[in-house]
Formats: structure tokens, C-alpha cells, sequence
């Protein structure tokens, strides 16, 4: 092999490679400036999308109006914490959280409070139903799907309430034995149309319950379990045989007294 072509052979060798790296190189900057365009521009001048985790009942654009989230607003502008912090404040919401996901989802995880009982409050004389979740608080104002299911609770000072209101602590045991009997024994509490609060002088209270298939009303301490409901509808039962006119039956402290209606009114 002569000198001239080992030469020759080596130059091509030389461009072959030169040319080599300055694909290598430009492919490099390509895929870093792509990259950058994915991880820098894209998020930028992406617009929200909205993904919502959990078993919510409200529409999507009132849960976006809730948390503050203007329609078109760029993923890149968007803070998580001031829309999980509006989601939280409302009365609905037990719990929220609120995610940003790379590039532009937006993931929102709601617990919406669960109604245990249904009061009536007086809005300028016209009656409205409000529902009350398990700790007490007044969390929706109107009429739902499951308004009819939920107990009534009467007695109570339901001048014009707002939602994201309380009621006194002293009933949260009762409203806590109602969460329990709607998910032991619905069909149980369902005996019962109503459930009226009567203060005693000292602080507690009373409860007295109209069964739904006799109108004697029974009167009981606060104890409102399982037991309590059945030994009630026993003790209906009794003295629906003792064909007696009842006005009124009072099973406190284990013990049954009733009270007769007056013939003479």
C-alpha cells in the first residue's frame, strides 16, 4: 500500500469522524432545546387542566368557582395552596387538597361533608330545610336528594341560619349516635319522623321522638342508640294492646310512665 493512500484514507477518516460529531453535537442541542421547551415554555403557556378526585356531588365549575380558579388561567400562574385554602374554608368540604401535576394538570381531592340530620330554618316566615353533619355544623341551605331520607330535628333556634354556622356542642353526642344508626340500623331510625330537642333548666336536654306509625310521642334522655329505639317500639307496641288513650310515653332511666289524655278537653 503506498504513502499516498494511506494519507487518503486518513483525511477520510478525519471528515468522516468531524462530521460525526457535528451530528452528535446538533443532535444534543435539538434534544436540550426541546427539553427546555418542555420544561420551561410548555408549562408557561399551558392552560389548566382540571382533574377532581373523589366522590363529589356538586358540578365542576361550581368546584372551580369555590376554589378560585378563573377560566383560562395558565398552569405556570397557578397556586395550589391559595385554592386548597378556599376549598377548605367552605362549608362543604370536610377536607381539600389541591395538587399541581407536571405539565399541566391541576389534581383536586375533596371530602365533602355527609348530612346526619335536617333541620327548618324561618327565612322571613318562609321555611327552609338546612342539613347538619355529624359534628354540628350547618353546611347547606335548600333542599338535597337526601333531605327526605335524614332525620328531623325540631326545638332548635333556627331564626335565618348561615351555612358554616354551629349548633350548641352539647348535641354533638346525639348527632354522632345518628351517624352510627344510619350506617347500623337505617331502617330502625327510620321509625322515627321527628326528634325535638327540649332544654332542661340546668343545661341538658331531652329528646322527644314521634314514631312514624303512632302519634303517642315518646320521651327519652339523650341516649339515642339502637337499644334505646327498640325498647321504645317494645313498649309502643305494649301499650298499643293495653288499648289505653296515651298522650304521651316517658321511658328516662329505664323506667315507662305515660301520661293519659284528658277526656274532659
Amino acid at each position: 500500500m503506498s504513502e499516498a493512500f494511506v494519507l487518503e484514507s486518513g483525511r477520510k477518516h478525519s471528515v468522516f469522524g468531524t462530521v460525526l460529531k457535528i451530528l452528535c453535537i446538533s443532535l444534543l442541542v435539538v434534544l436540550f432545546l426541546v427539553a427546555a421547551c418542555y420544561l420551561l415554555i410548555a408549562p408557561s403557556a399551558s392552560y389548566i387542566s382540571i382533574e377532581v378526585e373523589g366522590n363529589v356531588h356538586i358540578g365542576i365549575e361550581e368546584l372551580t368557582s369555590i376554589a378560585g380558579i378563573k377560566p383560562g388561567e395558565k398552569w405556570n400562574d397557578f397556586e395550589p395552596a391559595r385554592a386548597e385554602a378556599r376549598l377548605s374554608a367552605h362549608p362543604l368540604f370536610e377536607k381539600a387538597e389541591v395538587a399541581k401535576k407536571f405539565p399541566d394538570r391541576v389534581v383536586i381531592s375533596v371530602t365533602e361533608r355527609v348530612p346526619v340530620a335536617v333541620a327548618i330554618g324561618n327565612y322571613n316566615g318562609r321555611s327552609v330545610p338546612v342539613e347538619i353533619d355529624r359534628n354540628g355544623l350547618i353546611f347547606r341551605i335548600g333542599a338535597t336528594e337526601e333531605t327526605g331520607s335524614l332525620p328531623l330535628i325540631t326545638g332548635l333556634n333556627m331564626t335565618s341560619p348561615e351555612a358554616g354556622s354551629s349548633l350548641n356542642s352539647q348535641l354533638q353526642p346525639l348527632l354522632h349516635q345518628l351517624e352510627i344508626l344510619e350506617k347500623e340500623n337505617p331502617r330502625l331510625l327510620s321509625s322515627i319522623s321527628e326528634i325535638k330537642i327540649e332544654p332542661k333548666t340546668y343545661g341538658s336536654y331531652d329528646l322527644v321522638l314521634y314514631p312514624v306509625h303512632t302519634p303517642v310521642p315518646v320521651r327519652t334522655d339523650k341516649a339515642l342508640n339502637e337499644d334505646a329505639l327498640q325498647y321504645m317500639m317494645l313498649v309502643l307496641d305494649v301499650v298499643k294492646d293495653l288499648d289505653i288513650d296515651v298522650k304521651e310515653l316517658d321511658i328516662r332511666a329505664g323506667t315507662v310512665a305515660y301520661t293519659l289524655n284528658d277526656k274532659s278537653a
